[in-house]
């Protein structure tokens, strides 16, 4: 537990050191889905850290031409499974969002393609709230 919270003090503390430098102010939530946690948007860049089989994701999001609230993108993961076996994944984003104030509600389906040990694809999902500061 104590490498879990080290882990995750410093993921909030590099984003809000990198929003500070790209003047851009972070967006901090949680989220829950296929991983359960804690979700972290700077600029264009997500960063997830999930707690149910610990899990970092980083994802570069892109969006949709003349809709507002669609996107897409491209990143990666690494989860630690329960059974000690280490995940590394590429994987797409695609996800849909709205802004109420200073809120951003979001819904994301994302394929993601794991490669070591049994290489398979399987679809996660993850849906959340993120306030902006």
């Amino acid at each position: 537990m104590k490498t879990t919270t080290l882990i995750t003090s410093s993921i909030l503390f590099t984003a809000v050191t990198v929003s500070t430098a790209v003047k851009a102010a972070p967006e901090v939530g949680v989220m829950v889905g296929s991983d359960s946690g804690l979700n972290v948007k700077i600029h264009d860049y997500k960063i997830g850290v999930g707690f149910d089989d610990l899990s970092f994701t980083l994802d570069k999001m892109f969006n949709f031409e003349g809709h507002p609230h669609f996107y897409w993108g491209i990143g990666g993961k690494v989860a630690d499974t329960k059974h000690d076996d280490t995940k590394l994944g590429a994987r797409a984003v695609f996800g849909a969002h709205t802004k109420v104030e200073r809120f951003t509600f979001f819904i994301e389906a994302q394929p993601t393609l794991y490669l070591i040990d049994d290489v398979k694809v399987k679809l996660e999902a993850i849906g959340g709230v993120r306030y902006h500061f």
